[in-house]
């Protein structure tokens, strides 16, 4: 069964970049504390072929400090599908005024009521999205499960000494989950 067949779309570069300029919510995902990833939502803006957000300081800006790649996501819907946009790349916190300045990161507004006097650009270096069309036909039940990596490409196949959970072949292990513990 082919992605056409699923009712599933590629988009081009072009179309990705109009649905990140028609809205202003996203997430950042950032390498966090010992190498566990992070999410944050935020609210951004698109200049010159980069994505700009503000932020207050704190964890999110110490992160891209120390691990400058990220990924930021957007996703929505029209009347007919559903579409998803991934952007890979690097994030650095602007420290030059003319950039600020010329990007209009400045006068982004935040859903969130903290200050944020912090600016930070992402610089791609993918850009990648699908449209999944409503109603579309699933795969029947006795076609073999595609695994994907979240960048739209089969999981490979561990390289000797990566040990990493979910680089194998039969996809991610479940990871346990305890429910949060009582405070007293």
């Amino acid at each position: 069964m082919t992605d056409d067949d699923r009712g599933i779309e590629h988009l081009t570069t072009t179309e990705c970049w109009r649905l990140l300029e028609s809205t202003s919510l996203g997430r950042l995902a950032v390498e966090g504390d010992k190498g566990a990833p992070d999410l944050f939502p935020v609210n951004f803006t698109v200049h010159s072929g980069s994505v700009f957000l503000r932020s207050a300081p704190g964890s999110k800006l110490m992160d891209i400090a120390a691990h400058p790649g990220v990924a930021f996501e957007i996703d929505g819907e029209d009347p007919l599908s559903h579409w998803s946009v991934v952007i890979r790349g690097s994030a650095v916190r602007l420290d030059s005024d003319a950039e600020i300045h010329e990007s209009g990161v400045e006068k982004l507004r935040s859903a969130s009521p903290t200050e944020k006097h912090d600016f930070v650009r992402i610089t791609p270096a993918s850009v990648t999205g699908r449209r999944f069309r409503k109603g579309a036909a699933s795969a029947p039940a006795s076609a073999a499960p595609v695994t994907t990596t979240g960048s739209h490409e089969p999981i490979r196949p561990p390289e000797r000494g990566d040990q990493r959970p979910g680089r194998a072949e039969t996809g991610p292990i479940p990871i346990p989950h305890f429910p949060p513990r009582p405070t007293h």
